[in-house]
């Protein structure tokens, strides 16, 4: 990936993921940006010439068009070396055509490379196709965090009113 290219995707990515963390619950929407910049930010101090970490852009074998990107990283500083891929991305109008299947298994075999035993990742619960793509690959859950949103709670309130207005 180009230090254009990661522009591109930051401009993108930065606000999606805030969006993610909002829908999840996990972050206040007036902080949601600044949290997702702050976050990128202590991750890829040097854009794309930060040490460990791997940004990639998806191409077509065939044709050399561009279909998405990758990031991972290797860790450290586990008890054994896992690769963390921070983020794997297939444009909408490339989806359904293995490209998501061959990068993870590609980034399988960047991890055997780099000396790591174990490949992780982070899938926001309702990303349903995200989450069987990893499933189907052979993925398992590590950790669940789990919520239920309490009815008539602010939240609860919030939410519904939204709704209506939106009608």
């Amino acid at each position: 990936m180009t230090p254009a290219e990661l522009s591109i995707y930051l401009e993108r990515s930065i606000p999606e993921y805030a969006a993610d963390h909002v829908r999840a619950g996990s972050w206040d929407p007036s902080r949601a940006e600044e949290l997702s910049r702050a976050e990128h930010a202590r991750l890829l101090p040097k854009g794309v010439r930060t040490p460990g970490q791997f940004l990639r852009t998806i191409a077509d074998g065939r044709s050399g068009a561009r279909v998405g990107e990758v990031w991972y990283a290797v860790q450290r500083d586990r008890p054994r070396p896992q690769l963390f891929l921070y983020w794997l991305g297939v444009d909408e109008r490339h989806r359904g055509h293995g490209y998501g299947t061959a990068v993870l298994r590609a980034v399988e075999e960047e991890a055997r490379r780099l000396g790591a035993d174990r490949l992780a990742l982070h899938v926001f619960a309702e990303n349903a196709a995200a989450r069987a793509l990893y499933e189907r690959e052979g993925y398992v859950a590590t950790n669940l965090l789990m919520a239920k949103p309490i009815a008539g709670g602010p939240a609860h309130r919030t939410r519904r009113a939204g709704r209506r207005t939106a009608r």
